[in-house]
Formats: structure tokens, C-alpha cells, sequence
């Protein structure tokens, strides 16, 4: 029997390359019901670097600093989130491509989490958190080919017990279900 997908978790680091990550989230979570976590994590500078940071800059401007790019990250991942329309537009168009009746198609929910740590290692703990059924990273354009995968998404695919889908970079537009 094929489980389906009742949860599906997002990582991303809010650049160009995680753009059709989000589409592939969003088509998923419609077409399953599923909830949507979107998460954003700020990765931790090592002690020794933001101890010297916080020397140079002064304690209370290096948390106004730290504030400011988690606030930064929120106020992206809400964008997305609130970029629903175009969104619904898109997958109603892929709902109708597919078959799928309209009352169906629609998100069921979404969660927007931003934290602050080790991106892999958080990663791991909320798709455990959120009983997550799948993990979709986004992949960066190569230099010399066209899908790189860093460092980031090699170790996640180690490590996590769930299943992890990689995505592309868009290299030539959005993402097409004809």
C-alpha cells in the first residue's frame, strides 16, 4: 500500500535556486492535502567568530544584527506564503491538467519556521517535529553542469531516516505539467 503524504517539509536558504523547490512543495501539498512546512534555518557563526564579531560590533548591535536577519527570513518565507494566488493559479491549472477535481486542490495548511543553528542537524529535528512524510531541498545551478549538490543536501541524505526529494535549479523557467 502506498503511504500518502500527509506532511512535507521544505528547507530552504531563500535564494534564486530553492524557487522551483517551492513550486514542486506547493504542487505536492495541494495535490496530497498536505501540510506544508517551510523552514528557513539561520546557520550558526562558530563561537570563536561571532564572539569576535560581537567584540568589534558591540553586544547590543550584534543581536540587533542577528534580530534583523531572522525578521529578514520570516518576512521572506511570509512573502512566499502569501504569493498564494499566483501560486493557486498554477496548480488549479495543474489540478485541471491532471484531473483533479477543484474542490480538492488546495493547501490544507502551512507552517513557516525560522530558526537559528546547524542547518542539517535542524533540519533533521523538524521533519521530525512536524512527523514529516517527505524532505524537498532545492539544488543550485553547477558551474560546469547544470545541478550542483552541496555539502548541505549530501549530508542530509545521509542522515535522514525519511525520504528526501532534490530539486533541480530552474534552469529554464518554471516548472511545466503538460
Amino acid at each position: 500500500m502506498i503511504k500518502p503524504l500527509k506532511t512535507i517539509l521544505l528547507a530552504t536558504n531563500l535564494s534564486e535556486s530553492c524557487n522551483r523547490a517551492f513550486e514542486m512543495a506547493a504542487t505536492l501539498a495541494i495535490r496530497y492535502q498536505a501540510t506544508l512546512v517551510l523552514l528557513h534555518v539561520i546557520e550558526k557563526s562558530p563561537d570563536y567568530v561571532e564572539g569576535r564579531l560581537k567584540a568589534l560590533m558591540g553586544e547590543a548591535q550584534w543581536d540587533s544584527m542577528v534580530e534583523s536577519l531572522a525578521e529578514d527570513a520570516q518576512k521572506t518565507l511570509i512573502a512566499k506564503r502569501s504569493s498564494n494566488a499566483m501560486i493557486r493559479d498554477a496548480l488549479n491549472h495543474f489540478c485541471t491538467l491532471a484531473g483533479i477535481e477543484n474542490n480538492t486542490c488546495d493547501y490544507h495548511s502551512r507552517e513557516i519556521v525560522v530558526s537559528s543553528g546547524d542547518v542539517v542537524e535542524d533540519i533533521l529535528h523538524y521533519s521530525k517535529i512536524f512527523n514529516c512524510d517527505i524532505i524537498l531541498l532545492g539544488a543550485r545551478k553547477g558551474m560546469l553542469s547544470e545541478t550542483a549538490i552541496g555539502g548541505t543536501i549530501k549530508s542530509v541524505l545521509r542522515k535522514s531516516k525519511k525520504p528526501v526529494l532534490i530539486v533541480p535549479a530552474d534552469t529554464e523557467g518554471s516548472l511545466s505539467f503538460q
